[in-house]
């Protein structure tokens, strides 16, 4: 049984549409029930709106012969609200096939880097404005005293397996081994993290299928805010560094860090390749992961925490002191990226 199938899923949906749960707590059980990340509240939302039309055939609209089809402004703006999403988590929030989401990203001319969706070709407004802000940045006064203050973070997906693919020689005429494809339904948590040039600041895991919204984030900051009194008690300032994802930018989080007194360094869309978190931690710690597979939830958060604590001064250090390198390649490349 695919519990992906929308016949599947709206007999239950309606089920919870008839309990009075809202669309958010429908998908939340939903999920919880079959313990895998298997519908998005935005889906339940259209389907609560058909029931309550009057529409409460729970086979669909059946269309002969056409296409599903999808809205590319939809499509970007899932995309800059979660740049790291998977195309399975595209297709469930724009209610269409996987395969509907992967040819329209090709035919928009995206592509991933370190993980995170971005334009194949940046428009030239989007490398102006990263020169633009990198050049800000360099020439910003007490730069040992700005890389010092800098926090930054971000989410990333962590995953019970992480088999990789290997190349092999094999004789002439004989036939590569199987190896058997990862699972669509993947198990995995979502790591939050935040750090800076001294180490791990503060951490959480978030459940598969959990949202970060506004409300999750603004907390995770207090907490964050929490672990800097902590462990620099006279600290005067600190300057966040994360991306422009919906609920980093809400007003909600914005009012959050103005209480705490922080200063939001600027950061240029689609630009993971200027995000600490994106081309220095999550790429090693990947790296570490690499073919471990773990039975459950706590091997794999005692793993990364290991990870994190294990690492050297220079590690972290370096991960924040390679910004300005990166600024000045931003304006040596006219704003395109860098690959390295």
């Amino acid at each position: 049984m695919d519990p992906t199938d929308p016949s599947i899923l709206r007999p239950i949906v309606y089920y919870e549409f008839l309990q009075g749960h809202s669309a958010r707590e429908a998908a939340n059980n939903i999920c919880a029930a079959f313990k895998k990340d298997v519908v998005h509240h935005s889906t339940v939302s259209r389907w609560y709106h058909r029931f309550e039309s009057g529409d409460i055939s729970i086979e669909g609209q059946k269309r002969p012969g056409r296409p599903s089809t999808l809205n590319d402004d939809d499509l970007r703006s899932a995309l800059i609200s979660k740049p790291n999403i998977t195309t399975r988590e595209l297709a469930m929030t724009l209610g269409c096939s996987k395969s509907t989401v992967s040819n329209r990203l090709a035919s928009l001319g995206f592509r991933k880097i370190f993980s995170t969706w971005v334009p194949h070709e940046l428009r030239e407004s989007d490398r102006a404005c990263r020169v633009s802000i990198a050049d800000s940045l360099l020439l910003r006064p007490h730069r040992k005293d700005l890389l010092n203050g800098i926090v930054t973070g971000d989410e990333s997906w962590v995953m019970y397996g992480n088999d990789t693919r290997k190349r092999v020689w094999l004789p002439k005429g004989e036939l590569p081994p199987k190896q058997s494809k990862r699972g669509v339904q993947q198990k995995k948590i979502l790591l939050c993290c935040w750090w800076n040039c001294d180490g791990m600041l503060y951490y959480e895991f978030l459940e598969s299928g959990t949202t970060v919204t506004a409300t999750t984030y603004s907390n995770q900051l207090q907490k964050v805010a929490d672990a800097i009194l902590h462990k620099y008690p006279k600290r005067l300032e600190t300057y966040l560094l994360h991306d422009n994802a919906r609920p980093h930018v809400a007003t909600m989080t914005r009012q959050r860090i103005q209480e705490l007194g922080w200063e939001v360094l600027p950061h240029p869309p689609y630009s993971p390749d200027l995000a600490p978190s994106d081309y220095h931690l999550f790429r090693a710690l990947k790296r570490h992961l690499r073919d471990k597979s773990f039975d459950n939830q706590e091997q794999l958060k005692l793993e990364v925490g290991n990870f994190f604590n294990t690492q050297s001064a220079d590690f972290w250090r370096s991960g924040i002191d390679k910004l300005p390198v990166k600024w000045m390649k931003v304006i040596d490349n006219n704003g395109d990226y860098i690959t390295d």
